[in-house]
């Protein structure tokens, strides 16, 4: 098994909340109803989509199930073009994109820069 430094485990943190986010916007669900789907709830699925807090496996492992996402895919560190790529097309896909969202994606990019820089370093 691959041991991550600090600065990996932070950019993968980042990397499954995008990868969530892109998922569930992808399939028009929104926050509030995966959160349901899942037994939990939307500022849940929130915290898990920003990487503001450790989750349980299980929650993670649900929301995976009822995205239909490959669990054991979310922990393989992906490129910093492919994170950017998942951040742009969430942003695309935002159906009530507010000028704090907008604020949010811009401040998104600009931390997976940093992570991935710190991981180089």
């Amino acid at each position: 098994m691959q041991e991550y430094s600090n600065e990996q485990l932070d950019a993968l943190a980042l990397q499954i909340g995008c990868m969530l986010r892109v998922e569930r916007l992808r399939k028009k669900i929104s926050q509030e109803d995966l959160g349901l789907l899942i037994g939990s709830n939307k500022t849940t699925i929130g915290r898990l989509e920003r990487y503001e807090s450790s989750t349980t496996w299980r929650i993670l492992f649900k929301v995976c199930q009822s995205l239909k996402i490959d669990f054991k895919s979310l922990f393989v560190l992906k490129p910093l073009d492919f994170i950017l790529s998942i951040i742009k097309e969430a942003y695309c896909l935002e159906e009530k994109l507010t000028a704090e969202k907008e604020q949010y994606y811009v401040n998104l990019e600009i931390e997976a820069k940093e992570r991935f820089k710190r991981i180089k370093q």
